[in-house]
């Protein structure tokens, strides 16, 4: 197009000066000049701007196809790790069965076999349970029924039937009485069973974990503290992400949907949920519920 431009303007050139007198030729040849230097922008400007979209549709398809890849590979772990989950109960609970079936034991000992048999059959319920969750957020038919809830005893309540699963564990709790809010119980029972089985998990049994609640001016303020490994600075959003595992928490159990549903679910209550270090060690989830005019504090 330069070219072509170039060409017709040395012509014009030529026959301006073979045709004209000099002072017409010379007004007539800058008018030319102008004209052909603002094609000139005009290239220029228009190939600027396409190289401009090019190179941004460039960019956009790079980081679609990395966002693909890293979700590809998070399932891939995910599947890989369900599938142990899955197993391993399953053998235990197969285990258990067999040895009642095989072995003369005592009372006492049924009864344990039997109590281990039923505590493999609540842990495979909730892996179903978080799977077709994580399906049903996919389809948009998940819906939650909130409730005027005394979130105090209702916290306790959760807290106690964790405490029944892990009886070896040591809770510490700092909750303020009296705090109520609109709430879907069930997805509470979500939040906090997910936050409090992930400290169990990621520290050290000896070490204690602690869930507080209390209520602020505008907000119902509940943490779970623990003392494990913690959560590197460039892992604390990223932990959020549907079948995300951290590197850290290679050689654990998990399927990486926990934290997704606690996220999805505080956000579900207008909240949200930040993850601190715990100094000097392990971590601090701390969840932040709005109140509204109804929810009240006796």
């Amino acid at each position: 197009m330069i070219d072509q431009s170039q060409e017709i303007f040395t012509r014009k050139m030529e026959l301006i000066s073979a045709y004209s007198t000099p002072a017409v030729s010379k007004t007539e040849q800058g008018l030319l000049r102008r004209e052909m230097l603002s094609k000139w922008y005009m290239v220029a400007g228009e190939g600027s701007v396409f190289l401009a979209i090019l190179a941004l549709g460039v960019l956009m398809v790079r980081r679609l196809f990395r966002k693909e890849s890293d979700l590809v590979a998070r399932q891939k772990a995910f599947l890989h790790s369900v599938t142990h989950e899955f197993k391993s109960p399953v053998a235990s609970m197969r285990l258990q069965l067999e040895t009642l079936q095989k072995r003369n034991l005592t009372s006492e000992q049924q009864q344990q076999a039997l109590a281990n048999a039923i505590d493999d059959t609540e842990r495979l319920d909730n892996l179903i349970e978080e799977t077709l969750l994580a399906a049903r957020i996919d389809n948009d038919e998940l819906h939650l029924q909130m409730e005027f809830t005394n979130l105090s005893v209702k916290l306790k309540e959760i807290i106690g039937q964790i405490q029944r699963s892990y009886p070896q564990r040591n809770v510490i709790t700092s909750i303020q009485d009296g705090v109520f809010l609109h709430i879907d119980p069930w997805a509470l029972n979500s939040i906090v069973r997910n936050l409090m089985e992930n400290a169990f998990l990621y520290s050290a049994a000896g070490k204690p974990v602690t869930v507080t609640l209390s209520l602020g001016s505008r907000m119902v303020h509940l943490s779970v503290k623990d003392e494990g490994i913690g959560v590197p600075d460039n892992e604390k959003k990223e932990i959020f992400k549907k079948f995300y595992r951290s590197e850290s928490t290679k050689g654990y159990k998990g399927t990486g949907l926990g934290l997704f549903l606690v996220d999805y679910f505080v956000k579900m209550h207008e909240g949200k949920i930040e993850v601190k270090d715990n100094i000097p060690e392990g971590s601090i989830f701390e969840v932040s519920f709005p109140t509204t005019k109804m929810d009240v504090h006796k």
